[in-house]
């Protein structure tokens, strides 16, 4: 229950602050806060349920910034449902089928260790059902951040996920509609998909005006804008007009870094999305055509990304897992590539706790393993700080206090 007593011990602690681990102490956990962190050969609690780690890694639960949780763009044959007839015609159960990937999804982000996710875009606002239903217990999941519809270009991506308005006003509208529906921040797509052959990426896909009528009204409702951007002239649009959080940032430029620096703003650098190499199930999926551009873009974004890193530019943890054949539950491979732009083990878990945390505004709860802290926590087999795999060997999870995934034998 979420009220007991829970004490993790012989545990090692990557504090999310910290460079080194606090070896071989006690987490004590109460009422879903973290109430103090001691020395293994410390008095126990008393009435406590005590979990012996002893050799493992404890660390605040991962976020990743932004992901597609009802998304499944490349589908797994074993596992998706089925959502067209024999002759392809979408079939009425379809969404339905969406929001059990959505249950499905949260499980698997659980067992990766993420206890918070910032869904970048979602379906039919089945998210925003998702969403309650967590939150009342239904089912466990990760804390879940919803956009509702992206705010897009006529049919510029995926077709039913995005809202289409034109000018100012229709911006102005677009927000507010999106506000009906307790979206905690509002997506922008002010790039063209990278998918699309013939689409010049460099293009912004809105006016300055409709940019700045979009931030300035969802400001107005005190929400964040975050942004898909694949290009230098959306990227600096969107940051003058006080934009919160860049997508991608594929082909940012000297301008675009000074910007990101001047308004201390966070870039979720996604670089699963794309890699110079794509993965089997992706092959299989798309063309050549379509895997020529997504490689080509690869290598600039990875590029991008180096450069903006060196620069001093904030970099949170985001992965947009559930396009381009990421299946949600494997995030963890990120960390892996902030590692290859250089960042140190400590800096990538940095990226996907205290980092990701104040990237979206909650540094004051989450993200840290201190005192008053919801005790949302990940445990690893191994240390992290000698071998970033750890993080993809979950032993444990819990989301305030509670114990939502256990694979200890």
């Amino acid at each position: 229950m979420k009220n007991d007593r829970i004490i993790l011990k012989n545990v090692n602690v990557f504090d999310g602050i910290s460079d080194e681990l606090q070896e071989n102490c006690m987490v004590v956990m109460e009422k879903g806060l973290i109430r103090e962190i001691i020395k293994s050969d410390c008095e126990i609690v008393e009435n406590a349920k005590v979990i012996d780690l002893k050799g493992c890694t404890v660390s605040p639960g991962f976020i990743d910034c932004h992901m597609h949780m009802l998304l499944e763009e490349v589908t797994d044959k074993e596992t998706s449902l089925a959502t067209a007839s024999p002759g392809g015609e979408r079939l009425d159960t379809a969404q339905a089928a969406v929001a059990y990937l959505g249950a499905y999804n949260c499980r698997r982000m659980l067992e990766a260790g993420f206890t918070t996710v910032i869904d970048g875009g979602g379906n039919n606002y089945i998210e925003c059902a998702l969403k309650e239903a967590i939150n009342k217990g239904y089912f466990d999941g990760p804390d879940l951040y919803i956009a509702g519809k992206q705010i897009t270009t006529n049919k510029a991506h995926f077709v039913g996920f995005s809202m289409e308005p034109y000018g100012p006003y229709g911006m102005r509208k677009a927000v507010r509609d999106l506000m009906y529906h307790s979206v905690d921040h509002i997506k922008l797509q002010l790039s063209p998909p990278i998918r699309m052959i013939g689409r010049n990426s460099q293009a912004c896909d809105f006016t300055v005006e409709e940019i700045e009528a979009a931030i300035d009204e969802a400001h107005n409702y005190m929400t964040p804008v975050h942004a898909h951007l694949r290009g230098a002239e959306a990227i600096k649009r969107f940051l003058r007009a006080d934009g919160d959080l860049v997508v991608h940032g594929t082909d940012i430029d000297e301008e675009g870094i000074e910007l990101m620096m001047k308004k201390d703003r966070y870039l979720l650098a996604t670089l699963l999305s794309p890699t110079p190499t794509p993965s089997k199930e992706l092959v299989n999926a798309k063309n050549k055509s379509v895997l020529d551009l997504l490689v080509s873009t690869a290598e600039r974004h990875w590029r991008s990304i180096e450069k903006a890193y060196k620069a001093g530019v904030k970099i949170a943890f985001s992965t947009d897992a559930g396009t381009l054949g990421i299946a949600p539950g494997t995030n963890a491979l990120e960390f892996m590539n902030l590692q290859k732009i250089g960042m140190s083990n400590a800096e990538a878990l940095k990226a996907a706790t205290s980092a990701a945390a104040a990237a979206i505004g909650h540094s004051d709860t989450i993200g840290r393993i201190v005192p008053g802290y919801r005790a949302n926590l990940t445990v690893m087999s191994g240390n992290p700080l000698e071998d970033l795999t750890a993080t993809q060997r979950i032993l444990m999870t819990l989301k305030d206090g509670k114990i939502v995934n256990d694979k200890r034998d």
